[in-house]
């Protein structure tokens, strides 16, 4: 079964929401929109993995919508 444009426009952002979490955790690289620049930012990583966790959940439930159609 193939899955639904919705599932997997879910699953990239999901990917990249947790790269841009793993970025914000290296320390010594200049991030953007962080103060200090090159400092480690858990509370920005952890928004991140939150928002990649809420895309996936969101992405099931359109993969679940799209099979009980």
């Amino acid at each position: 079964m193939k899955p639904s444009v919705a599932y997997t426009i879910g699953a990239i952002v999901f990917v990249v929401c947790v790269a841009i979490g793993v970025y914000y955790l290296i320390p010594g690289i200049h991030h953007v929109f962080a103060d200090p620049p090159t400092a480690t930012h858990i509370k920005h990583a952890v928004v991140f993995f939150a928002l990649g966790v809420v895309a996936l959940i969101g992405a099931r439930f359109a993969a679940n919508a799209r099979s009980a159609n």
